[in-house]
C-alpha cells in the first residue's frame, strides 16, 4: 500500500511535541482557555468549568492516578500486574549488577535483553542466538538501568493498542524501518526518499531512519550495503526494532484486528488501573484463531504517543485527541 502520511506542524506550536501539537488542536477547536506553562517541556493547562487541568506531552495527567503510572513506568512491576490478572506476558528474570550466571538458565535462547525503566526503545535487545550476544546485550542494558528484564524472546508483529476509558480506540501496527526496492535507486537514495516529511525528533510522528551502525550490520547480514539497489518490489528491513523513534512505520490496522486482543489490552490497561494507556500486544499469527498462546503483552504505557496513530504512515486518522481530552476533563 501507498503511504498517504500528511502531517503539517500546528501552527505557533511547531516546537512541541506532535502528540501536544494534537491536543492543543483539540483544545483550541474546543475554544478553551489554555496556558503554555513550560513549552520545551510540552507543559500545558486548560480551563473548563472553572477546574484547572495540567497536561504533560499531550496525556500525562490527572486522568491516571500516580500509582498507575509508577506501575507502567516499570517493566517489571508492570508483569507483576498482568500475571495477577492471568495476562500473557513472556517468561523472564530480572538482573541487578551483582546478578549470577546462572540465572540466565532458566531463559531459553532466542532472547530479549531491556532496561526496566526506559522507553523509546533505548538498549533494547530482540531476537538474542547467542550467549555472547546475550552477555553483550546485558552490559548494554546497564548502561541505562540498574535493573535489566532478560526474557524469552516471542515471535511476530508488534501492535500499539490505544485504550481510552477502557475502550480501544485505535492500533497501529509498528513496522521496523524498511525501504522497498524500485530496481534504480540505491538503498541509500530510497531511504533520503522515504525521510521526506519525516522529522529528527518528536515534533513528527514519524521521524528519519539514519544510516548508524546497526542499520550497517543488518544490512550486512544480508550481504547488503547502502549502495546496493534493489530490485523492483524488494522489501528490506533495516533494524529489528520496531521502534518509531529509529525510523519505524505506523501502520493503522484499527479495523482489522480480532475483538479478542482488543479485550486483552482493555484487560492490560486495567490490571495497572490506567484510563489513558498505549498497550503493546505482540501477536504471532493474525490468521490463527485468537488465543492465550498466540500473543503476550510486552509492556503498558502511560505516557501514550497520539501521533502514530492521527498521522499513520498508511491507514485513516483516527482524531483519538478527543478522546483523551475527555478522557482528562472528566478526571476531576
Amino acid at each position: 500500500m501507498e503511504s498517504n502520511y500528511n502531517f503539517t506542524p500546528l501552527p505557533g506550536y511547531e516546537n512541541f511535541e506532535a502528540t501536544t501539537q494534537i491536543i492543543i488542536a483539540e483544545i483550541i477547536r474546543r475554544q478553551l482557555p489554555f496556558e503554555i506553562i513550560d513549552a520545551e517541556n510540552n507543559l500545558i493547562s486548560v480551563s473548563h468549568n472553572n477546574k484547572e487541568y495540567i497536561i504533560h506531552e499531550g496525556t500525562i495527567s490527572d486522568a491516571n492516578s500516580l500509582i498507575a503510572f509508577w506501575i507502567s513506568n516499570d517493566k517489571w512491576m508492570t508483569r507483576q500486574f498482568l500475571q495477577r490478572k492471568g495476562i500473557n506476558h513472556a517468561k523472564g528474570v530480572l538482573l541487578t549488577g551483582d546478578y549470577q550466571p546462572a540465572m540466565l538458565d532458566s531463559v531459553e535462547l532466542p532472547a530479549v535483553v531491556k532496561p526496566a525503566d526506559t522507553d523509546h526503545g533505548i538498549a533494547v535487545s530482540t531476537n538474542i542466538q547467542s550467549l555472547q550476544e546475550l552477555n553483550a546485550a546485558i552490559q548494554d542494558a546497564f548502561k541505562f538501568s540498574e535493573k535489566v528484564i532478560v526474557e524469552e524472546f516471542f515471535p511476530g508483529w508488534e501492535y500499539r493498542f490505544l485504550v481510552i476509558d477502557f475502550e480501544v480506540r485505535a492500533i497501529a501496527c509498528r513496522e521496523p524501518a524498511n525501504v522497498t526496492g524500485d530496481g534504480i535507486a540505491t538503498i541509500r537514495q530510497l531511504i533520503d526518499k522515504k525521510n521526506e516529511g519525516r522529522g529528527n525528533d518528536y515534533r513528527h510522528p514519524l521521524l528519519k531512519i539514519n544510516i548508524d551502525e546497526e542499520v550497517k550490520r543488518h544490512l550486512n547480514a544480508s550481504s547488503l550495503l547502502p549502495e546496493s539497489i534493489l530490485k523492483r518490489g524488494e522489501k528490506v528491513y533495516l533494524r529489528k526494532n520496531s521502534n518509531l523513534s529509529t525510523g519505524g512505520d505506523s501502520i493503522d490496522v484499527t479495523d482489522d484486528i480480532p475483538d479478542y486482543y482488543k479485550d486483552v489490552a482493555v484487560q492490560a490497561a486495567r490490571s495497572a488501573g490506567l484510563r489513558i494507556a498505549g498497550i503493546d500486544i505482540i501477536i504471532n499469527d493474525l490468521e490463527k484463531t485468537p488465543s492465550p498462546e498466540n500473543y503476550i503483552v510486552v509492556e503498558l504505557n502511560a505516557p501514550a504517543m497520539l501521533s502514530m496513530h492521527d498521522y499513520p504512515y498508511i491507514g485513516k486518522n483516527r482524531h483519538v485527541e478527543k478522546y483523551v481530552l475527555d478522557s482528562i476533563l472528566n478526571s476531576k
